[in-house]
């Protein structure tokens, strides 16, 4: 990943580069603001550590170039200063910085904040990567795409809102003292949790706003800030007044007196609850497509495609360990007369019906599928003939059991088990509707087991 750093010191712009570049990153130093801005323009990157005071260009200014001119790609800027000021920071956050990092340099604090930005570029890149999925999305699911495309909208929304908060400061922020009472309580931090100002002030933010886990995790946070840390990019779960959950991250700041004593500290909360929420959504998504690809849409059972897969691993698992494996084929008796007859509507739910006898009447651990038309198909895993045989002949009599209301249906039935001298799934294909065809030829509604006679009149 590429880092652009601007820095007047030579001695800081080469300390500074050689730690990025042993963490591993691909580094384009710029002596002052100016020449900065003109790499970025020339080629945008991802990072930017900017120091503070700087000829031709402030690292304040810099950042503001930088945030009017980015485009779709987020770009993390982070503030090299000395200054620990609260003013400054506010400055600093509305000129569009995401972190400070302290002077002198420190390396681990250069490290965690660089691992901070990688994660919400990541974030950010996938959120790029999932919109495209979702330009993909196939004719069936064209419902879906309007929800998920109304929720991409507002998600876009909130990403403008999540680069703006930092130039304006419409974030979430309150700071407390050393004992935890509140002493500023922006708007932000009205709409988000749901109290008034006059309601939180000098209050303890551990039992008005806060509870729970979430009150534990921002104490600890709150604790390391006041000995002196910045702290950044900590995810967490809030709840607002009406027991709505956020997915929040949380950053904080010391706030120091004239003499550099720590006396409490400022608290940003970026809401990214849409994200999270656009992210679970997409899941449900992707998940719901992987099963659209393996199922027959009329039936409901697996799809041939399915079926094929299936049988290849059971037919190599059979074959490396030795075990039984059988297969049925199953075709509804007459069925293009039945159409023709009664309707296409009729047919399908014939075969809706069929689908439904056979997977209510299958052994558990039977993997049942549309083969393709009137067909119909049941693997066996660790069945050998017989078991196979009694199977499709319970099926059969549930077939024609069934609550046929037109006219009585039927099913012929073809039964093959795996052989030694099989060597692929299609040798076991084969061999069961080689058993159909003779089931088929002597007077349909039966079941047929493969034998080698089938196979001298197949020849």
């Amino acid at each position: 990943m590429r880092v652009l750093i601007a820095e007047d010191s030579t001695v800081a712009l080469k300390v500074l580069e050689r730690n990025l570049r042993q963490l591993g990153y691909e580094v384009v130093a710029a002596p002052d603001g100016g020449a900065a801005w003109q790499a970025y323009q020339a080629h945008p990157t991802p990072i930017v550590i900017t120091d503070w005071e700087m000829p031709v260009m402030s690292g304040l200014e810099l950042c503001r170039a930088i945030r009017s001119h980015s485009g779709e790609h987020y770009t993390y800027l982070m503030m090299l200063t000395a200054r620990g000021q609260k003013e400054d920071k506010l400055e600093a956050l509305e000129a569009g910085a995401d972190a400070f990092l302290s002077k002198p340099l420190d390396t681990a604090e250069l490290q965690a904040n660089l691992r901070v930005a990688e994660r919400i570029l990541q974030a950010e890149a996938t959120l790029q990567q999932q919109k495209q999925q979702l330009q993909d999305l196939n004719e069936e699911l064209q419902s879906q795409n309007e929800s998920l495309l109304l929720t991409q909208r507002l998600i876009e929304h909130a990403n403008r809102r999540f680069t703006e908060l930092f130039e304006h400061v419409p974030v979430a922020c309150f700071t407390v003292d050393m004992e935890g009472k509140i002493h500023e309580w922006n708007l932000a931090a009205q709409q988000l949790y749901g109290y008034a100002k006059e309601e939180v002030l000098f209050q303890s933010v551990y039992e008005k706003v806060f509870r729970g886990a979430s009150a534990s995790k921002l104490h600890e946070m709150l604790q390391r800030v006041i000995q002196g840390a910045i702290i950044t990019g900590i995810e967490s779960e809030d709840y607002d007044r009406e027991g709505n959950l956020h997915y929040v991250i949380r950053s904080a700041f010391p706030i120091r007196n004239a003499q550099r004593e720590a006396v409490g500290a400022i608290v940003s909360v970026v809401d990214v609850t849409y994200r999270v929420e656009y992210e679970n959504q997409l899941k449900a998504l992707n998940q719901k497509l992987q099963s659209l690809a393996v199922t027959d849409g009329l039936t409901g059972l697996h799809n041939h495609r399915a079926f094929q897969d299936y049988l290849e691993e059971q037919f190599q698992l059979a074959v490396r360990n030795r075990l039984p494996l059988s297969l049925i084929l199953m075709d509804v008796d007459h069925f293009k007369q039945y159409n023709d007859t009664f309707g296409h509507q009729a047919g399908d739910e014939v075969l809706r019906t069929v689908a439904q006898i056979l997977k209510e009447h299958v052994r558990e651990g039977d993997f049942v599928a549309r083969y393709g038309g009137e067909e119909f198909v049941i693997v066996l895993p660790r069945a050998d003939e017989e078991s196979a045989a009694m199977v499709a002949e319970r099926l059969r009599q549930a077939v024609e059991a069934g609550n046929w209301t037109l006219r009585p249906v039927t099913g012929s039935f073809g039964v093959a088990s795996l052989r030694p001298d099989m060597e692929t799934r299609q040798e076991l294909i084969e061999a069961a509707d080689q058993a159909l065809y003779q089931a088929k030829k002597n007077g349909r509604n039966r079941v047929k087991v493969w034998d080698y006679r089938m196979l001298l009149k197949a020849a």
